[in-house]
């Protein structure tokens, strides 16, 4: 066998000057001051500019859909209104109805009875609901959250509700 050698030779480039001048670099880049933070804040500061030259502009009539915020037609209209005083988003006060209904346990399954009629449960969210209020405005903390205090209030007066005979012969 024969081995051959390929070498490589490596020569240094000569800088050719082509008469030209050599580009100065600038001592003063905006890059180099500027930081990310700081055009996160200028943003931020030229949305809530731009917000506040055209708010006189907004005419609430324009666009009434955008504002109006309906609630689903199976919360009842006496529920939704006592918790619309409170909460103005019709999410929330889905929320606290969805509460009442899982909470009404099924007592016949053959049947799918359950313990409350519909009358029943508006009138076990109205106390239960006046009730949360009440609590929130004393400022009990709420570490689960209110949806799972508010439970708690609805699980308690539904287990009282239940044996009280009164309450189950007049609402049916």
């Amino acid at each position: 066998m024969m081995q051959t050698a390929n070498a490589i030779i490596i020569q240094p480039v000569k800088d050719e000057m082509s008469g030209k001048d050599p580009v100065k670099k600038s001592k003063k880049c905006p890059a180099i001051k500027t930081t990310t933070s700081f055009l996160k804040q200028n943003i931020k500061n030229n949305k809530r500019k731009a917000g506040a030259q055209f708010s006189h502009v907004d005419n609430p009539l324009e666009n009434p859909l955008k504002q109006a915020n309906f609630v689903a037609h199976w919360v009842p209209g006496v529920f939704s209104s006592l918790v619309g005083s409170f909460y103005e988003k019709a999410v929330t006060i889905q929320e606290f109805w969805k509460v009442i209904k899982q909470c009404n346990r099924v007592v016949d399954y053959s049947t799918n009875k359950r313990a409350f009629t519909g009358n029943q449960e508006i009138e076990i969210g109205i106390k239960a609901f006046k009730e949360f209020a009440m609590k929130v405005k004393s400022g009990v903390k709420m570490h689960k959250g209110q949806f799972a205090y508010f439970n708690g209030i609805v699980n308690k007066l539904m287990n009282n509700l239940y044996f009280d005979a009164d309450f189950m012969d007049n609402l049916n």
